[in-house]
């Protein structure tokens, strides 16, 4: 047996949540698959909230790994490069969604659903764009987030199948542009 520690928890997790559904996995579960108890995870984890919230995290800080830091290198202008970050945050989420949809599941109700993990991934994702686009104004950065947040946040990712996903980004793109320059 691997010596217990949280990265291992959380890859087994994950692949336990991809294989049966986030619903049917639980702590005693998971110690069962480590060869452990329920008991031992509480070590790293105060309970299924934290691991949880901590497995969507790490999950979606790898779904979004090309925007933290976004690869500017190339870009002559502040308006391309604010459309590739917010075209490969919106492709980043769509794909994930498409492929785990039990990760994305999971994500939705331990990150959209909590305040503070939604603080602290909508931050991220500001100061992301921000490093990128060079844009210092917080409230022009979060008001071009809300503009995309259609194609992003998970309240919406049932309707992304049944539209024209890139042509819908491209409509509201051509709404805000304008703005960026500004």
């Amino acid at each position: 047996m691997k010596q217990l520690s949280r990265e291992l928890i959380l890859e087994t997790a994950q692949r336990m949540v991809v294989e049966q559904g986030m619903e049917k996995v639980n702590l005693s579960k998971v110690g069962a698959e480590l060869g452990t108890t329920h008991a031992a995870i509480y070590k790293y984890f105060s309970g299924k909230e934290e691991l949880w919230t901590e497995l969507a995290l790490t999950w979606l800080d790898h779904e979004l790994a090309n925007i933290f830091p976004f690869d500017t290198k190339g870009y002559s202008s502040t308006n391309d490069i604010v459309h590739d970050w917010l075209w490969l945050l919106s492709q980043s989420k769509y794909e994930a969604y498409v492929r785990e949809p039990e990760m994305f599941k999971l994500y939705t109700a331990y990150i959209d659903r909590n305040p503070a993990a939604l603080v602290r991934h909508i931050g991220d994702l500001l100061g992301s764009l921000k490093a990128a686009s060079g844009i210092e104004d917080r409230g022009r950065l979060q008001a071009i987030m809300l503009a995309f947040s259609y194609f992003s946040a998970p309240a919406y990712a049932d309707n992304w199948l049944r539209m024209d996903f890139r042509a819908e980004f491209e409509s509201v793109w051509k709404l805000i542009q304008a703005g960026i320059r500004a």
